[in-house]
């Protein structure tokens, strides 16, 4: 039996962590001789004006109708956008009598909704069939707030052919990174203060689209920072490899798993980022440097670590390589679809449907 798999949520553009990693899961399901992947792509739905209520419009009308043609439906989705598309996708599987999925991207917790968006986005997570989460403490709380069907499902990228580690030919760290949302809740003023301590033997590069009122006129008067313009996903491998380490000191509160730090494993660097949210699950003293939010000279510190130690560095980059292996795409590909056949197979039991041959 082939498994049909409808799959709702925003795919590049604009790119984001959660856009890319709904690109390469759609994929790598493409890929797969045991799946048929349909995709509705949401991008746009939450703008405003005439053009978004029309593009919501068609999007709700092909979610109907994309719905009759599947075994399961999943949806991808942060929590912002949840109250607003959930109800329909909820409506159209109830009404084809199909299973719900909902894989949730970012790192809060359900309940901070408040008011009529979170009543609504409570009721579309406890009529979901499964509720997939990005972190452990989501799905504790979770299940704190009396979910059963939840599980953990975190951020993943595909792996390199082969690894790219620090042993060989690059024994020292000086060229950071940073790539992502550029944003002041992603620390870009405190990476400005730290970068700017060192001399000309030290570069950190930023790549991303500009957020929250910062423009590119906040790079003009480094010195050791440069911007770098917006790194399409294809090119992100080959950027990370180019450079020693990725610095990512976020506070933002939306984080999650951030996907870049998955990235830069699999380019075989380190990271410098923050104790923040989830992020302590991911990284540890093993492949990377833990710091304080909103702290630059602690920033300032772990850079000079990485700069100054090159035998600790190379311990990290060596370290990196066992840390990937557990977001191994591939694993968690093989994990989604099933939890998805698992779904559908429960669905059709208790509602005493007959199996597809």
């Amino acid at each position: 039996m082939t498994l049909k798999i409808c799959v709702i949520g925003t795919l590049p553009p604009p790119v984001g962590g959660t856009s890319v990693s709904l690109k390469h899961l759609v994929s790598s399901l493409q890929s797969r001789d045991d799946v048929r992947v349909r995709v509705i792509n949401t991008g746009g739905i939450r703008s405003t004006g005439f053009k978004a209520i029309r593009q919501f419009l068609r999007t709700v009308f092909e979610i109907f109708r994309c719905v009759r043609d599947v075994d399961v439906v999943t949806l991808h989705v942060g929590l912002g956008a949840l109250p607003l598309i959930g109800p329909f996708v909820y409506t159209a599987c109830r009404w084809s009598k199909k299973p719900f999925l909902i894989r949730r991207f970012g790192g809060n917790d359900h309940r901070e909704l408040k008011g009529l968006k979170g009543f609504v986005g409570e009721w579309v997570i406890r009529r979901a069939n499964l509720y997939l989460v990005q972190t452990r403490v989501l799905q504790q709380g979770a299940k704190d707030a009396g979910l059963e069907r939840v599980e953990w499902f975190p951020t993943s990228r595909p792996l390199p052919g082969t690894f790219s580690d620090c042993s060989g030919g690059r024994a020292k760290c000086r060229r950071f990174v940073f790539l992502g949302h550029v944003r002041p809740t992603k620390g870009i003023p405190e990476l400005i203060a730290a970068a700017e301590r060192f001399d000309d033997s030290v570069s950190v590069n930023v790549y991303g689209p500009f957020y929250d009122g910062l423009k590119e006129d906040v790079f003009n008067q480094c010195k050791r920072v440069s911007y770098c313009g917006v790194a399409e996903p294809d090119r992100v491998p080959e950027i990370l490899q180019n450079h020693d380490a990725l610095i990512l000191p976020t506070y933002y509160v939306g984080e999650g798993y951030p996907g870049v730090i998955l990235e830069a494993f699999n380019a075989g660097i380190p990271v410098i980022t923050t104790i923040w949210k989830a992020i302590p699950e991911i990284v540890d003293e093993t492949c990377g440097i833990l710091i304080p939010p909103q702290d630059a000279d602690s920033l300032y510190n772990a850079m000079s670590d990485m700069v100054v130690d090159g035998a600790m560095y190379q311990t990290l980059c060596h370290g990196v390589q066992n840390r990937r292996a557990l977001f191994d795409f591939e694993k968690w590909t093989d994990r989604f679809v099933s939890y998805c056949m698992h779904t559908n197979t429960s669905f059709r039991k208790s509602h005493k449907m007959p199996q597809e041959r």
